[in-house]
């Protein structure tokens, strides 16, 4: 009987031939298998990326400066200073308007003879690092009066975690209202006082307002620490012990600024050099021990907002 050339014994030799050699070369449907890491490459790779990382870290590092420096100046008005209109008294008359003339509105406080502009707040956005003298708020409270139906102090800066002592030396009640993050409404009786702790940073001063009399405006800015300074009636403000030896932005603030959310912009030579952008932001770099001096002549134009 003839033998099967397939199914029989030599038929099968062929096909386990044929597999063997199929697999040798190849050929066909590849088998799937198990994939070993190679550790020596996975080693030189590890140490790359390891010595990269650290050099970043250096990077960063040597990004930070050391030591402390000041950054001091005065903000003069170029031109002639405006007159501000009286505010618009029309209650409590007695207290608010005593003779019958009502105390000048704020937005826009220049001094005559300095040509100084008031009340303009200057800090930095961030810091790397703070100086002790800037690290711990003050454990006396910043005093926040109100006279003649005005706030006595126009904008108010104050550090996280310092208190607020809110005070009505009128002889009628006024009501404060603080907007922002240390929200605060309640009515100050005459001759009455009350604390406010400070808890949350604000990036740009918030409004605060009397109900009772709402002509009444004033500013408050918590910062979470002391770098912040706000422009006295002579212009002149400090920055002191800051950190050296890197770039710091510095916010720019005033109520009556012509940009966006009080952002103060200055197009001048000086101020090109100092980076100065259309969101009130300049930029500087101190040496260690250094006190720089910036002379900030503003425009007319600059204000309006």
């Amino acid at each position: 009987m003839k033998q099967s050339t397939v199914g029989g014994w030599p038929g099968r030799m062929c096909l386990a031939a044929a597999a063997v050699s199929c697999a040798s070369l190849g050929c066909g449907r590849p088998a799937e298998s198990t994939k070993f890491a190679n550790m020596a490459v996975a080693a030189k790779i590890r140490t790359a990326l390891v010595g990269d990382a650290e050099a970043a870290g250096a990077d960063e590092q040597a990004a930070t400066g050391t030591g402390w420096a000041t950054l001091r100046g005065r903000f003069v008005y170029e031109g002639q200073p405006p007159q501000m209109p009286p505010y618009q008294v029309n209650k409590d008359a007695a207290t608010c308007a005593p003779g019958g003339a009502a105390p000048p509105q704020e937005y826009l406080l220049v001094d005559s003879a300095t040509q100084g502009i008031a009340n303009i707040a200057v800090y930095p956005r961030k810091a790397s690092r703070v100086h002790e003298s800037a690290a711990t708020p003050a454990a006396e409270p910043v005093v926040f009066d109100q006279k003649q139906c005005v706030f006595l102090t126009h904008v108010a800066p104050v550090v996280v975690g310092q208190s607020l002592d809110i005070r009505n030396s009128d002889d009628v009640g006024h009501n404060t209202n603080i907007a922002g993050q240390n929200s605060f409404n309640q009515t100050i009786p005459s001759g009455g006082a009350t604390a406010l702790e400070i808890k949350k940073e604000e990036a740009a001063p918030v409004s605060v307002r009397c109900s009772i009399h709402p002509w009444m405006l004033a500013y408050l800015l918590p910062r979470k620490n002391g770098y912040v300074a706000v422009t006295k009636p002579d212009g002149s403000f400090e920055l002191a012990n800051l950190p050296a030896g890197e770039e710091l932005e510095i916010q720019v603030w005033h109520e009556y600024a012509a940009g966006g959310k009080g952002a103060l912009y200055v197009d001048s030579d000086a101020a090109r050099q100092l980076q100065w952008d259309n969101k009130g932001r300049f930029k500087v770099t101190l040496e260690p021990d250094e006190t720089r001096d910036l002379e900030i002549v503003v425009p007319a134009s600059a204000f309006g907002g």
